[in-house]
């Protein structure tokens, strides 16, 4: 029992045990094991298994000595490699969406997006929502009865920002005069080994398609190359902000967390 007189669980166990391995280089045997941590030796050997069947700790068959792996080393980083997105990412959305007041947002493969829009003449708002495909907010605009029109606009290169009408997806009937629309518009972020790590984009509602004549387009594409940028990804090709964008019919409707 521990100071506060609960029974100590199977996981604090097991963390034991992967603490101990971590502070010798060449691994321990199940009853040196067993001694480091004070716990008994068949109990040190389930938990060895299930912790070997994980992938955390590994058993030479030599010296049948168990050892951790990289694996509690590869989830650490890519944890880290999340923040290390969001860090580099904040400061260029940031600046983005209080200059021009439209709403952005940075998504991972995961289904993890953040979403980050104007609060005030220096106050950024800020929501990540996990789980969901991206980008997540345009499931909501594809109902049945057609009184929302949802246009996508998916690049990948940069020249595909001078060709929104070729690549641009449209859902929604486009005959239903005074229909809301909801422009969407996304490209890659690339990290210093040139993997597609992120899709960073903006999202506002208009009255036509107008920004995605080269406006928002562009806007989108400098977003992404800043970014990738940030995290030692180098290209050739710039796009730079328009310093006046606002998306048509720009009169202040928000879209919901």
């Amino acid at each position: 029992m521990n100071e506060a007189g609960d029974v100590r669980t199977s996981l604090e166990k097991a963390l034991d045990l992967c603490e101990a391995l971590a502070g010798v280089q060449r691994g321990l045997s199940v009853t040196d094991l067993a001694r480091a941590v004070r716990q008994p030796a068949p109990t040190v050997h389930r938990l060895l298994a299930i912790l070997k069947r994980r992938g955390f700790v590994r058993q030479d068959e030599d010296t049948a000595r168990y050892s951790l792996t990289l694996k509690m080393l590869d989830l650490s980083f890519r944890q880290l490699g999340r923040s290390e997105l969001r860090l580099h990412a904040y400061p260029v959305l940031r600046e983005y969406v209080l200059r021009t007041g439209v709403r952005a947002f940075i998504a991972v493969p995961a289904g993890e997006v953040t979403y980050l829009w104007s609060g005030g003449p220096d106050e950024v708002g800020m929501h990540t929502t996990h789980g969901r495909e991206m980008p997540v907010h345009c499931a909501v605009y594809l109902d049945a009865s057609a009184k929302r029109r949802l246009s996508c606009l998916k690049m990948e290169q940069p020249q595909d920002a001078a060709q929104p009408e070729r690549i641009a997806v449209r859902f929604g009937s486009p005959g239903v005069p005074h229909i809301q629309r909801l422009l969407c518009t996304c490209a890659p972020v690339y990290d210093y080994t040139g993997k597609h790590v992120a899709r960073v984009g903006v999202f506002a509602h208009a009255a036509d398609e107008h920004p995605f004549s080269g406006e928002q387009t562009g806007a989108v594409m400098e977003l992404a190359r800043l970014i990738s940028l940030r995290l030692g990804h180098f290209s050739s090709g710039s796009y730079q902000l328009p310093s006046s964008f606002q998306p048509a019919a720009a009169s202040g409707q928000r879209i919901a967390k």
